[in-house]
């Protein structure tokens, strides 16, 4: 009698488990989709060579009972270029979004947002992420202009001319790559400087890679002297890490 209530308690246990598995797939199933979706959500394209194109085609659905047109299409960076096979899309049909991204003066992980929207107001975004890695067949006798070439200079060059603020300079030249509240991302934390000159010096000559050039007008970057002194003392004046 014992082994038969012990059988039964298994069995009850596993129709328990199985039904609580069911539950899940039944909501999912059951959620409508988005009026407007872009697919895949999250694209991943692996490892790229710097400076050959990082290209990925999404599809761009509309899920809705009318006709649809696609009215604004956004990138998050000017080096980030994504063109619809076409901007009308029937009802319950797709079209494809190319999405290239110049990879010059890039390095390690990248993250591109995509974003669109349609003539009825819905919206979407979908994320493309690569790793640039070292390409060894690019010459190494290149000028250093790197991130101020073609379609980068649309980020890092022409929105710093005339900017005088330095904390608006540093927003709109620096925190992409230095951080925020300049603690560090893709290049290092900018915080914790004690010799402005050094900092000057930095900022007006660079690394001598393509990803860091000289922001001087004399390297052929954005920035004037003056431009460079005031950011610089204003990144030394700020304390060594960021209050939270």
């Amino acid at each position: 009698m014992a082994k038969i209530l012990a059988a039964l308690c298994v069995v009850a246990c596993v129709l328990l488990a199985c039904a609580e598995q069911k539950v899940p797939t039944q909501v999912q199933a059951n959620k409508p989709l988005p009026l407007l979706h872009i697919q895949p959500e999250v694209y991943q394209l692996g490892d790229i060579k710097e400076g050959e194109p990082a290209i990925a085609t999404f599809l761009i659905r509309n899920n809705h009972s009318k006709p649809i047109e696609l009215v604004d299409i956004q990138t998050s960076c000017g080096c980030t270029a994504a063109k619809p096979e076409s901007f009308v899309i029937m009802p319950h049909d797709f079209t494809q979004l190319q999405v290239t991204v110049d990879t010059i003066a890039k390095q390690s992980n990248i993250r591109k947002t995509i974003s669109v929207k349609d003539s009825l107001g819905n919206e979407a975004s979908a994320l493309l992420i690569f790793n640039v890695v070292e390409n060894p067949h690019l010459s190494l006798n290149r000028k250093i202009k790197g991130i101020f070439d073609g379609k980068c200079a649309s980020c890092h060059f022409k929105p710093l001319v005339g900017v005088k603020e330095p904390s608006k300079l540093y927003e709109v030249g620096c925190a992409m790559c230095h951080g925020v509240d300049a603690e560090g991302g893709y290049a290092p934390k900018l915080r914790g400087y004690a010799s402005l000159s050094a900092l000057r010096t930095i900022i007006s000559n660079g690394v001598g890679k393509p990803q860091m050039p000289g922001f001087s007008q004399k390297n052929g970057g954005p920035l004037t002297p003056e431009q460079i002194t005031e950011l610089s003392k204003w990144l030394v004046s700020l304390p060594e890490s960021a209050q939270k």
